[in-house]
């Protein structure tokens, strides 16, 4: 009985990561409004310098098609990257599906960037991607 109780255990541990993409970093409830596509959207459309849109997938994954304005920087790893965000920008973290964007953005935060959105996955957003043609 101890054993299937420990089986189930461990099948349900993975149903618990979800909730961290709802992690918002951001002060005054910034990201409160960002957690919808139209929030997203009417950022995007706002052009707030102070957020960058950050699309954590590969850079195949990313130049077949990526939300408008979004930079990428695979996995959340700024070592790589010739010009990474500067460290007091508003980072909004998305990946394909929102299982990846978290620890991509424990990353982030733990490299010191302090205000992270984990807003979820690609596959959520309705609207029209840019192509990147490099």
């Amino acid at each position: 009985m101890k054993r299937l109780s420990f089986i189930a255990l461990l099948l349900a541990l993975p149903l618990g990561s979800p909730t961290w993409a709802q992690t918002d970093t951001l002060p005054d409830g910034l990201g409160k409004d960002l957690r919808t596509p139209e929030g997203l959207r009417k950022l995007i459309e706002r052009k707030d310098p102070r957020f960058v849109i950050v699309d954590v997938r590969s850079p195949a994954e990313y130049a077949a098609g990526h939300i408008p304005t979004a930079i990428n920087i695979p996995g959340g790893i700024t070592a790589d990257i010739k010009a990474p965000p500067s460290k007091d920008k508003y980072l909004v973290l998305y990946c394909h599906g929102g299982m990846k964007s978290p620890a991509a953005g424990e990353k982030m935060r733990a490299d010191g960037y302090p205000h992270v959105l984990v807003w979820g996955g690609i596959v959520n957003w309705p609207h029209a991607r840019e192509t990147a043609t490099k």
